[in-house]
């Protein structure tokens, strides 16, 4: 413990002797080197001096001086040769005047002393205009120092020795008055005055303790002010901040180009969207959207913040969407069959013979128009099947010649099938429709005419149609693997058997319209018709007719049988991704050029067959060879 106490007083009493210890500084024409490694012993501190810095000293000095105040009269040496001293952790480098201003130089609220040291303060007006008054300060400080104003917050900010900063705020204080009032003559050019001067008078009322006045000189669209200079700092900023050329649509302008998605519907469901203004709304300003069909692009009008609102929305709609792969198979079975069989007489004789004579008979036309008074004006004209007749020459009635037939038998029996398969595929985007024909497109006669304002002008008018095989379908997909399919589906021909009785063209139509749900892949039936007609007519004499086997001469039975059955099948398969397409397509491609590439087995030596072969260029990737 006494150890202790005695370490203490060695050291207290080793402070007192340095602190005791006075220097004197006399030199004469010294080199500036020398002076400072002097002053390096004297006070102890480490120099690193910048190569510019050169000069000789002369100092003369008859009084001691401490170490402290040595430092202060080596600051002021630096001082009048255009030197600095900035103090960084132990080192204190010496620097041009001019560079020390941009050092780390301590930075005081209230400097204190009448040293020549660096130093940076800021200081705060309250009434006085901070430009004004540097506009006056600017002489008194030295070249190398700074000293700057501040608007927006009315301040001053110095760089300069302690002893100059000192002597500054002394004049800020003599000339930061309550009574201080400036003036600011501000040109606009993009803003009006008036209006500008009128929102300035609200908010600086004259009643309040922030009075402004605001004057606008319309002739040249100026706006004056009047006011203290904190206020009028203030009120100038707002005014440049509000004096901005108004931004027009150009300057507004973004354009966005579609990726997947239709420019002129993508236009359409911004519109809507965009209707709902206000606080729930989409955007806050004006937007306008207009498509650009030839590029597929959006042009919007818009601010910065509601444009990328709406980028936001047009990304989450602008997405690839899904394809839909629709097979079909349509299967249409008809059966036919036709029965006829009958026998006709007529009375035997010669009516060129000028006596009198019966004459009868029977006649049984046939659903074709055949009986047996055509045939006797027509021998040619015994229609199909069996007919056999007895023919004595010839007659004239009514100045035209006949058969002189007595009797004829005709007996027919048909079978006609038909099978019609149809396949067509169909490859759309999800939600949206797609149509395929397969067929003729047949006119049909609307109207004729043979004159016109009583004069002959025959003509008619015919109208076109599709006559054959109709798919359309809209596919939707679901969540998951599940699709709804709205469908029509129409099968037309033209019935030759009925055009040929009738006046016109006479068409045959099966169609089916419905909306189903389906799974990928998952074939499906839409719906089946079954027809089946029997007709049965017969045609005879009275009581002659009836009786049995005799009667078979003194009829004619014609019976019919029609059959049709028509079933449609569908098969969706979901697109998602290339690969799924790309395995559909082979899967086409594969079984049509099979079909198409068949080996030669017709043609003869002088004229062979020449192979047939898909064009390679259209070969998918991968298709495997037949």
């Amino acid at each position: 413990m006494r150890r202790w106490w005695m370490g203490i007083a060695a050291w207290l009493a080793l402070a007192a002797a340095a602190a005791a210890q006075s220097f004197t500084m006399n030199f004469e024409n010294a080199d500036l080197r020398r002076v400072m490694e002097y002053v390096a012993k004297a006070t102890g501190k480490n120099f690193l001096v910048d190569p510019r810095v050169r000069g000789t000293v002369t100092v003369i000095s008859e009084t001691p001086m401490r170490a402290d105040e040595l430092w202060d009269v080596f600051l002021s040496i630096l001082e009048v040769h255009g030197y600095a001293a900035v103090e960084e952790g132990n080192v204190v480098k010496i620097v041009p005047r001019a560079e020390g201003k941009q050092k780390p130089v301590p930075v005081l609220v209230r400097p204190q002393g009448a040293t020549d040291a660096l130093a940076t303060t800021v200081i705060r007006l309250q009434y006085a205009d901070a430009q004004q008054l540097v506009a006056i300060l600017r002489p008194l400080v030295p070249p190398n120092s700074h000293i700057v104003a501040y608007p927006r917050g009315n301040m001053i900010l110095i760089t300069d020795a302690v002893a100059n900063i000192r002597r500054i705020a002394r004049l800020v204080r003599l000339l930061d008055r309550k009574e201080a009032v400036g003036v600011r003559i501000l040109p606009l050019a993009h803003a009006s005055a008036e209006k500008l001067a009128s929102l300035l008078g609200r908010l600086y009322p004259a009643k309040s303790a922030l009075a402004l006045k605001a004057i606008a000189h319309e002739p040249g669209n100026t706006l004056v002010l009047v006011g203290p200079p904190p206020l009028l700092n203030e009120a100038e900023a707002l005014v440049r901040r509000l004096d901005q050329e108004p931004k027009t649509d150009l300057g507004r302008l973004h354009i966005r180009y579609l990726r997947f998605a239709k420019a002129e519907e993508m236009a359409k469901v911004l519109a809507d969207l965009l209707q709902a203004k206000g606080k729930k709304g989409v955007v806050a300003g004006e937007v306008r959207v207009v498509a650009e069909p030839s590029t597929n692009a959006l042009l919007v009008t818009a601010d910065p913040n509601d444009w990328r609102a709406i980028a936001r929305v047009i990304d989450r709609l602008d997405i690839e969407r899904r394809q839909v792969l629709i097979e079909s198979l349509i299967v249409e079975v008809s059966a036919n069959a036709l029965e006829q069989f009958g026998i006709e007489w007529r009375a035997l004789g010669n009516f060129n013979q000028p006596k009198r004579r019966a004459f009868g008979g029977t006649n049984f036309p046939s659903q074709s128009g055949v009986s047996i008074q055509s045939v006797a004006a027509n021998p040619f004209n015994t229609g199909a099947g069996l007919v056999v007749g007895l023919v004595d020459g010839t007659i004239r009635f009514g100045g035209q010649t006949f058969l002189n037939l007595g009797a004829l038998a005709r007996a027919l029996e048909t079978r006609a099938h038909a099978n019609v398969l149809s396949t067509p595929t169909l490859l759309t985007l999800d939600n949206e429709s797609a149509e395929i024909i397969v067929g003729q497109n047949v006119p049909f006669i609307t109207g004729r005419a043979t004159t016109q304002g009583g004069v002959a002008n025959p003509f008619q008018t015919i109208e076109r149609r599709d006559i054959g095989l109709k798919l359309k379908v809209k596919p939707r997909i679901a969540a998951g693997d599940a699709l709804t399919l709205e469908i029509y589906q129409e099968i037309s021909s033209i019935d030759r058997q009925a055009t040929a009785q009738g006046a016109d063209l006479i068409t045959n139509k099966r169609s089916i319209q419905t909306v189903v749900l389906a799974h990928d892949g998952q074939t499906i039936v839409l719906g089946g018709l079954m027809r089946e007609d029997d007709t049965q007519s017969v045609q005879r004499v009275p009581c002659l007719g009836a009786i049995p086997i005799l009667g078979e001469f003194f009829r004619f039975t014609e019976n019919q049988h029609r059959k049709t059955n028509l079933m449609v099948f569908l098969k969706p398969h979901i697109v998602r991704n290339p690969k799924d397409l790309a395995a559909l397509v082979n899967e086409k491609y594969i079984d049509i050029r099979s079909l198409y590439e068949q080996p030669a087995n017709e043609g003869t030596i002088l004229f062979p067959e020449a192979p047939r072969k898909l064009p390679k260029r259209f070969a998918p990737k991968g298709a495997s060879k037949p």
